[in-house]
């Protein structure tokens, strides 16, 4: 078996702890704090067309889900939302933490724990 290279052990391990992190390394605005956000989600996005994002959730056509009635399907009350300095805005982990209205909604809704 010419050609084949042999790796110990522990160069494997090593390696393999490193990769696990790779992922990571470009996902910074998934971790960042919600007040770290300082742009808002464009509703032209990509991402916000693909989730339907509105800034009112009244706009929307929302229908219950996970026992909650669309009516009260806000991203306030979404488990992605966190609350941020500006009171009617937030960051959301489905949009890398950039600002979404309290009062908006995506299909991306889930309902806090």
């Amino acid at each position: 078996m010419k050609g084949i290279s042999v790796i110990s052990r522990r160069k494997f391990i090593e390696l393999g702890a490193l990769a696990a992190t790779l992922p990571f390394l470009g996902q910074g605005g998934l971790v960042a704090p919600a007040s770290a956000a300082v742009d808002k989600v464009p509703v032209n996005d990509p991402a916000a067309a693909a989730l339907k994002y509105v800034e009112v959730a009244s706009d929307a056509s929302r229908a219950d889900k996970m026992g909650v009635a669309g009516s009260e399907q806000i991203c306030g009350n979404c488990r992605f939302y966190k609350d941020s300095e500006t009171p009617e805005w937030g960051g959301c982990a489905l949009f890398q933490n950039r600002l979404v209205a309290k009062q908006g909604w995506c299909m991306g809704w889930v309902p806090t724990a």
